[in-house]
């Protein structure tokens, strides 16, 4: 089946066909994202401006090395700016685009559509599937993750400076924290490598990688 047939069922179709996998994007994540990048706008742009007026032509005046670190703060804040702009424009086309992206996962084939590009990959062909990133932690009580046992030092530095800066309450806020994640595959065709997301904009990764993981073994041992 072609890529704009299979494309056009997920989307005209009221429910899927059976055992079709479809993953619209996920607009309310996307808006969480551009909130996000809004405030880095804010943040880059307003504590460059605030810097640079203050920092200059007075740091420029004293030599090359008080010159060089001005200029690197003043290009970190300016770099965060900017790439939050950029992130933000990017988002938004998503948000106003939204039927042009879209993940289909039916029992013989993937694809995914991003904007113009579309990405088809019979599922006898993907190889090595894989979420970068770490799992969601284990946030139940019982959880021996979570529960904190701070030493009798710690409990002292708890009374002067409070919990979250002991090193188990440190361990503890680091442990509940998700890094970035990130869900791709070989095509075994050209070996390339195949990025399904690289956000939560179709949904979990984790969710999305046992999805594939199961098609892709159910599609190769019945060939």
């Amino acid at each position: 089946m072609e890529s704009s047939e299979i494309l056009m069922m997920a989307r005209t179709e009221a429910e899927a066909p059976p055992g079709w996998v479809v993953l619209p994007l996920a607009r309310s994540s996307v808006l969480v994202s551009i909130a996000g990048w809004f405030l880095g706008i804010v943040l880059g742009f307003g504590l460059f401006a605030i810097m640079a007026s203050a920092v200059i032509p007075h740091n420029y005046q004293y030599g090359f090395v008080p010159a060089l670190f001005t200029t690197l703060f003043l290009g970190l804040f300016l770099f965060i700016g900017l790439g939050s702009l950029g992130a933000l424009i990017t988002d938004t086309l998503r948000v106003l685009q939204a039927d042009k992206h879209l993940i289909v996962i039916t029992p013989n084939e993937f694809v995914k559509q991003e904007g113009e590009k579309v990405i088809h990959v019979p599922l006898m062909h993907i190889r090595h599937v894989t979420a970068r990133g770490a799992k969601p932690p284990d946030r139940s009580i019982r959880s021996a993750e979570n529960r904190l046992d701070p030493n009798a030092g710690e409990n002292v530095l708890s009374l002067f400076a409070g919990r979250a800066f002991t090193s188990s309450g440190m361990r503890w806020r680091l442990k509940r924290m998700r890094t970035p994640t990130s869900l791709a595959f070989v095509d075994s065709r050209s070996e390339n490598e195949v990025i399904v997301v690289d956000d939560k904009s179709h949904g979990d990764p984790f969710m999305i990688a046992a999805l594939l993981k199961q098609y892709a073994a159910s599609a190769q041992s019945i060939a």
